[in-house]
């Protein structure tokens, strides 16, 4: 038992969240069952207290009705009498609900008391048993000893009643020389508060099965949250783990490219057409796995936010030109046309400058790359309705296929097709512009048709004046 204890409170202990589970089947269905408690027994004081009220307010005029027949102790006209009771009845009841219940007119007959007119006729004459332990049938003599109105709660034959009892008094002496009384029903109201009783009960025991169900549920996501944890570790560890080989890494691939200058400068004299092609070779490997470390270490930067964001105020086309100037011998080398567009483009912007270049210099080389011939034309202009800034990269490439374009931002994605399966690069490089425009404000959009070439759209928002 203790072992258990134990458990269960470590696991509370590693899992906060399950005191909510706990609030939610304990806490809820207390608060819905005291209230639904309170507001049944205002609802039965007011329904009795308005019975009551409406009873007192009856009384009067039902004893002067009865009066007129029974005006004296030597005035009693017992058919009239009867028949008034039976007027009275038939009038306050219906054949659903009997209000009014077990009216008569009492009398003292020696020391005992007897109806001489009833609703029920078949309590006419009959004595009345005054016995104590009957609680609604001694009100009689009190009623008749005391000479008041008298009103309260009995019961009788397993029924609940409130009974009223008014005293007929002598004009003359005062004395009591009959009573009425009458028994209002209070099964209706017992029947209402059963069934409010039972529809508030109902409704709690459906808010209970929803909690358990809802806080079954919330057990199980504990399981996906102490998964999430272990991945959100795992993610971590190999975040660092890649960090750290890349890391690791840079030094030998630096010295093997080195070495391998060397070589080529020094077997340049000597080497034949396959050696040269096997150095060279090697040579674009080792860039490629230069880049691509270059890469994976940068997407660990941006995926932990360990990049630096922060925005300073920059002319973007006076840094478009620096960049397009850097890479003109890159599409020289191909043989590629390179403009500049920048129409005087006075306006600025607010970004990172590392991280606005990389996406430039990445959009303008990727252009060069993918394209075999032609021309590449960067431009930027000005959306003053939009207040934003746009770049557009636009070649004359291989294009990109509409499948293509769904996944061209996802990582590692690359285009495969005849024509750029020999082309180098990473997949990298898209998601990572993507993610640093996104971070600064901007965004990155594709319109390309297939063997006709690409337009890539970078925007900014323009800084505030």
């Amino acid at each position: 038992m203790k072992g258990i204890i134990k458990k269960a409170f470590e696991f509370i202990r590693q899992n906060p969240e399950i005191l909510y589970s706990l609030a939610v089947i304990i806490i809820i269905p207390l608060v819905l069952y005291f209230n639904t408690f309170f507001i049944i027994q205002r609802f039965r004081e007011t329904i009795e207290t308005d019975i009551q009220s409406q009873a007192v307010t009856t009384k009067e005029p039902l004893g002067a009705l009865l009066a007129r027949d029974f005006s004296s102790k030597d005035s009693l006209n017992r058919e009239m009498l009867q028949q008034t009771i039976d007027n009275i009845t038939s009038n306050i009841n219906s054949d659903d609900n009997k209000l009014v219940e077990n009216m008569r007119v009492v009398i003292k007959d020696g020391d005992k008391y007897k109806a001489i007119a009833a609703q029920n006729h078949s309590d006419v004459d009959k004595i009345i048993n005054t016995d104590p332990s009957l609680n609604g049938e001694s009100l009689v003599v009190y009623s008749w000893s005391t000479a008041t109105d008298i009103q309260g709660p009995i019961m009788e034959n397993k029924k609940n009643y409130w009974r009223f009892i008014k005293p007929l008094l002598d004009q003359n002496s005062k004395e009591v020389y009959g009573l009425v009384v009458f028994d209002i029903s209070q099964e209706r109201i017992n029947n209402s508060i059963a069934a409010a009783v039972w529809w508030a009960f109902a409704v709690l025991a459906l808010v209970i099965i929803l909690s358990l169900f809802l806080t079954f549920q919330h057990t199980r996501l504990f399981s996906y949250v102490s998964l999430s944890k272990d991945l959100q570790a795992k993610n971590k560890a190999k975040d660092d783990f890649i960090r750290m080989a890349t890391h690791e890494l840079r030094s030998p691939v630096t010295v093997i490219n080195m070495s391998i200058e060397t070589l080529k400068e020094d077997l340049v004299a000597v080497a034949n057409d396959e050696q040269k092609r096997l150095i060279e070779h090697a040579l674009i490997s080792i860039r490629n796995l230069r880049d691509l470390m270059a890469d994976i270490l940068e997407v660990s930067h941006i995926q932990q936010g360990r990049t630096d964001f922060n925005p300073v105020k920059i002319v973007p086309a006076d840094v478009i030109k620096e960049i397009v100037e850097g890479v003109s011998k890159k599409a020289e080398e191909k043989k590629l046309a390179l403009v500049f567009e920048s129409e005087n483009f006075p306006c600025s912007i607010d970004v990172n400058p590392v991280c606005f270049k990389r996406i430039i210099t990445n959009l303008v080389e990727n252009s060069i790359k993918y394209t075999p011939a032609g021309k590449i034309t960067v431009s930027i202009k000005a959306e003053t309705s939009k207040k934003r800034c746009v770049i557009i990269v636009q070649d004359t490439g291989f294009g990109i296929s509409a499948e293509g374009q769904k996944r061209l931002f996802e990582q590692f994605y690359r285009v495969k097709t005849r024509e750029t399966e020999e082309i180098p690069g990473t997949g990298l490089g898209l998601w990572m512009s993507r993610e640093m425009a996104r971070k600064m404000g901007g965004d990155i959009m594709l319109e390309s048709i297939e063997h006709m070439g690409s337009r890539f759209f970078v925007f900014f928002p323009l800084s505030g004046k």
